[in-house]
């Protein structure tokens, strides 16, 4: 059971809970992020809004992707490989070259969900810091 607070509001659920609520729920189309749950992959906001009712405008993709990873979940960013096929995003380097994985069904490690987290984390906090930003000028 993970407890946060999505939006101001309480998030408690289990990894068990999000796969039951998700079992039978078709995903909408990917766009630049996704989570996997039972096999599936899904938009986090679709995730997130489907196990809480909540609007998908009341939080942000980063929170939705923080608390299903806290829960157990890899979240990733969505790209393209060869041919224009879908896959997940593993790596983009400073030249532009992005390494994937065109199957989603790879098997994930701890070292990989961590860097997930990670990821997560580093957005989370650089959004963090343009809404300060925003509110220091603001007040001015």
């Amino acid at each position: 059971m993970v407890s946060a607070t999505v939006g101001g509001r309480p998030f408690d659920f289990s990894r068990e809970e999000i796969e039951r609520r998700m079992r039978g729920i078709q995903s909408e189309p990917i766009r630049e992020h996704l989570v996997e749950v039972l096999g599936t992959v899904y938009p986090p906001k679709q995730v997130l809004a489907t196990i809480t009712g909540w609007d998908r405008t009341s939080f942000t993709t980063m929170e939705a992707q923080r608390v299903l990873s806290r829960v157990g979940f890899v979240c990733r960013r969505a790209g393209t490989v060869g041919g224009g096929r879908r896959a997940w995003v593993v790596d983009q380097a400073s030249d532009g070259r992005v390494e994937a994985i065109a199957e989603p069904e790879v098997p994930d490690t701890r070292l990989t969900r961590l860097e997930t987290q990670l990821a997560v984390a580093q957005e989370a906090i650089a959004s963090l810091a343009a809404r300060v930003q925003k509110l220091e000028l603001a007040a001015r």
